[in-house]
């Protein structure tokens, strides 16, 4: 037995073409905006968890980012 392949919907197909163009305008505006230096750098990442595990403040993980001067620089 053959499966059907998974057809898309005129609405599926039109979204994700809505989609597409967004991301084009998007990376034609960015490559307006020119590049002015690019260095890679050493830091120290600290991952680390927090959260109580409850629905307001779920378990997660943090990456903490410092410079080898130990000064913070952000977390994600």
């Amino acid at each position: 037995m053959t499966e059907k392949p998974d057809k898309k919907s005129i609405a599926d197909l039109l979204s994700e073409n809505v989609n597409l163009k967004r991301k084009v305008e998007i990376t034609k505006e960015l490559q307006k905006q020119p590049i002015l230096g690019l260095s890679v750098e050493s830091v120290i990442k600290v991952t680390y968890r927090v959260g109580l595990g409850t629905s307001d403040d779920p378990v997660r993980d943090v990456n903490s980012y410092w410079d080898k001067n130990g000064n913070h620089l952000f977390d994600l």
